[in-house]
């Protein structure tokens, strides 16, 4: 029986376990955060990892919810309106990615605050009329802080730490940004810093839109 390589996971031919991986970008479903190419049956299965259950409000007083996930390919990351050094450097890379996106292409951007008592709708949109966020497709969110706080660590496996290099008593913000399809699966994770992460999360973007009428 011969076995042969795909996207680095070792198949045996003729084995029932060797089912080909059918999505070009790997999936996250685990905290460590391992990439793994599934086939297509276990990915669509009912205990695929996915994004949970929330209900938060955007800098428009719009409600985003884990339904507005569903057929749009999101880009989520934490910040918080007073931060002065990551979260600036990576809103500047997702607006560059979001402006190279066609605009009827669906995608969004979803900006977690995690100083959510401070981070009110009217500090958000002022925030964003600052900083030039104007497309409708970014959503700057705020709610309540235990639902925050369990997305980040049991939806998105995000390493929150306990904030105090950054004056916050819980939560803390994070380089991370995860890349999310439409059926709420973790796909990617860059560093939003850094402008070739940001240049590769845009060719993944692209690939999740060609893949998503498979979703």
């Amino acid at each position: 029986m011969k076995s042969r390589v795909l996207l680095g996971v070792v198949c045996i031919t003729g084995s029932l376990a060797c089912r080909e991986p059918t999505a070009v970008l790997p999936y996250y479903r685990t905290t460590d955060m391992t990439p793994e190419w599934l086939d297509d049956a276990t990915a669509r299965s009912t205990s695929m990892h996915r994004v949970a259950s929330f209900a938060l409000r955007d800098q428009r007083a719009a409600e985003i919810t884990a339904g507005s996930l569903r057929s749009k390919v999101s880009m989520v990351h934490f910040f918080f309106t007073k931060c002065s050094g990551v979260c600036p450097a990576t809103q500047v890379h997702l607006a560059s990615v979001l402006r190279s996106l066609p605009a009827a292409a669906p995608v969004q951007v979803l900006s977690h605050s995690v100083t959510p008592e401070a981070d009110s709708l009217p500090v958000l949109a002022h925030y964003a009329l600052e900083h030039g966020i104007t497309d409708a497709r970014w959503h700057l969110l705020t709610g309540d802080r235990a639902t925050i706080t369990r997305l980040a660590r049991e939806s998105y496996f995000v390493n929150v730490g306990n904030g105090q290099p950054y004056g916050i008593t819980d939560l803390a913000h994070t380089e991370s940004v995860l890349l999310v399809d439409g059926d709420g699966r973790l796909r990617g994770i860059y560093t939003g810093t850094l402008v070739l992460e940001m240049q590769k999360l845009e060719q993944d973007v692209r690939l999740l839109l060609a893949e998503q009428p498979r979703i």
